[in-house]
């Protein structure tokens, strides 16, 4: 509290504010593992293997890391071992693409503040997609990711130097967080429900099996929104149920049993 805000928690109250507690979603991967871009694979919290929707809390995801993490270690192995010299070729052209945008973006010399444009995008994704969500909210905090991402285009690096250089570093995190706020954002938009942890009140407050019982899928699009699409859920031995604590929650156990 005094470090961070300059408040002494003997006179003022310490400010508490949603924090991020898990991400439900990622990098789209299949059992294996493996994404849809050849030789990358994921596991983790940076990933959706298919096997949580709504519910990646507590042991499920510890339970993730040690199952997935093994499967992706020895599927990426066999992929590297099995490729041809042509195939590692495009894989290290790739990466040094990626290696010369992230120079590039040291170089920047614009106007915009990282500090700035960060604490922007926090305070709109907490007003638009904070616990509870509605239409209008989630809409403006679109736009507003968008206005960012153009004004991102105009970010200023000041420290050049290429040896622990966080400024630097803190420019590349806040480009992915972008993306990923974006990719959030027009999710939650599209999503005329409420699962999990995606509370609406605007007409929408129950889950909807018969039209969102679906994974959403964000993919790219250079200069533009990320378009939302969905794939299929396979359920085998667990059934979707309700999403309720204390006596609500009591009643909805008793109700799923009988």
């Amino acid at each position: 509290a005094e470090e961070f805000l300059g408040i002494d928690p003997a006179k003022e109250p310490i400010p508490v504010r949603p924090a991020v507690h898990y991400t439900m979603g990622g990098i789209l991967v299949d059992g294996h593992c493996a994404a849809p871009m050849p030789g990358l694979y994921a596991a983790g919290e940076c990933s959706s293997v298919g096997i949580h929707g709504a519910n990646r809390l507590g042991s499920n995801s510890l339970a993730e890391l040690s199952v997935f993490g093994k499967v992706a270690g020895i599927e990426a192995a066999r992929f590297a071992r099995d490729s041809k010299p042509a195939r590692r070729e495009r894989l290290l052209k790739q990466a040094e693409a990626a290696e010369a945008r992230l120079h590039a973006l040291r170089a920047k010399d614009g106007t915009e503040r990282i500090a700035d444009l960060r604490r922007e995008m926090a305070e709109t994704m907490e007003a638009g997609c904070g616990i509870y969500r509605m239409e209008d909210s989630m809409r403006a905090t679109c736009d507003k990711l968008a206005e960012l991402k153009q004004r991102f285009n105009n970010v200023k690096v000041e420290d050049k130097s290429s040896v622990w250089n966080s400024d630097w570093l803190l420019a590349i995190e806040l480009g992915y967080q972008l993306d990923v706020a974006e990719a959030m954002a027009h999710s939650a938009l599209q999503r005329r429900e409420s699962r999990g942890a995606h509370q609406r009140l605007d007409g929408y407050e129950r889950r909807d099996d018969a039209n969102f019982l679906k994974h959403s899928l964000a993919i790219h699009q250079a200069g533009a929104a990320p378009r939302i699409a969905y794939g299929a859920v396979r359920i085998t031995t667990s059934q979707p149920g309700v999403r309720a604590y204390g006596a609500e929650g009591e009643a909805a156990e008793k109700g799923e049993r009988a």
